[in-house]
């Protein structure tokens, strides 16, 4: 495949065989040229049926058979940093699956490496791609709503939906529950949308801690320009489909993602500005993914100029001043980033 971008997936499971090798095989300018997992028996039985054509053990027993530009780094969250770091070592750039590290520190050691490297990493906080958060944003940002004074990120999954199994329920491995697997992307999503101003202050409560990883929290942020941010988390809803929205009020109007509607006050009264889309709730999912993707190769491209993930630093700053709020019942206090 004549100038495509080579992509090297480093892990084979869910979220590589779900969501991003599907997406990648129907990508003309991509070739995946390998993929790369210690359980190699099932990395080639998935190697196959995405006609993937090397596979290896790790990073450096693939680039003994093939080069690649860029690395997917779908590895259990624990194993992050290594991932990131291998891939940076063989001078590529990195998308790696959200969160991008389980610590502050961690994380602050990423983006350091990334942009020491001059390369890019993106961490895949596909919801940022939504057409319906990115217009949320765009209504924020204009100053359309008014002044923004509460954002709601409410993301409730159902039990039998997704089965939390194996090392997602291990602390060690996942480094928390339902607040870093749901909370990381809505956390991030929440933030992103009022451009991350300085969080001061963080209260969390979690629950279903005992002997495993908690299975919900609801937390509460603080911004320095006076926004107050609600996140609400679950792995165990009890109803017939599970519940995510995000919800911004300002002093001039509201959004919402779920139903999607933007209204103004004016003038006349209220009016709804919701900008027309023919697409469902479902499939703006799907194309968020899309849309993660292309971002990523036009900065592999040399389109777009490097930028810094400084903002992940921040959500595992909040992340782990969430995890000391529920543990100690108390509100923590973040100094300025």
């Amino acid at each position: 495949m004549q100038d495509a971008i080579r992509v090297a997936v480093l892990g084979a499971g869910s979220a590589a065989q779900v969501v991003h090798l599907p997406i990648l095989k129907r990508l003309r300018q991509v070739d995946v040229v390998g993929l790369v997992d210690v359980q190699g028996r099932t990395a080639r039985t998935i190697a196959e049926r995405f006609d993937v054509p090397n596979v290896a053990a790790d990073l450096d027993g693939l680039a003994k058979e093939v080069e690649f530009d860029a690395v997917l780094v779908c590895l259990p969250n624990h194993a992050h940093e290594f991932g990131v770091l291998e891939a940076l070592k063989h001078g590529a750039h990195v998308l790696c699956e959200r969160p991008l590290s389980v610590s502050r520190e961690s994380a602050s050691r990423l983006v350091e490496a990334a942009d020491g490297a001059g390369r890019q990493l993106l961490v895949a906080n596909n919801h940022r791609f939504r057409y319906d958060v990115r217009a949320i944003r765009h209504f924020v940002s204009s100053g359309e709503l008014g002044g923004i004074q509460f954002v709601r990120s409410t993301w409730l999954n159902r039990r039998s939906a997704r089965p939390r199994r194996g090392w997602r329920r291990e602390m060690v491995h996942e480094g928390g529950g339902a607040l870093m697997d749901l909370g990381a992307q809505a956390i991030d999503m929440a933030l992103w949308t009022v451009d991350y101003p300085d969080v001061q202050r963080v209260r969390a409560r979690t629950w279903g801690r005992a002997g495993a990883v908690e299975t919900g929290a609801v937390v509460q942020l603080g911004l320095a320009d006076g926004i107050a941010v609600t996140v609400e988390l679950t792995w165990e809803l009890a109803d017939e489909r599970d519940h995510h929205q995000l919800y911004v009020l300002g002093s001039g109007g509201t959004a919402d993602s779920q139903p999607f509607r933007i209204t103004r006050r004016v003038a006349t009264g209220i009016v709804d500005v919701t900008p027309p889309t023919s697409r469902r709730a479902s499939a703006l999912y799907a194309d968020s993914y899309r849309q993660e993707w292309a971002e990523f190769l036009r900065f592999v491209r040399g389109d777009k100029p490097i930028e810094s993930q400084t903002d992940q630093v921040v959500l595992a700053s909040v992340l782990d001043a969430c995890y000391r709020s529920a543990d100690e019942n108390r509100e923590i206090e973040l100094t300025a980033s």
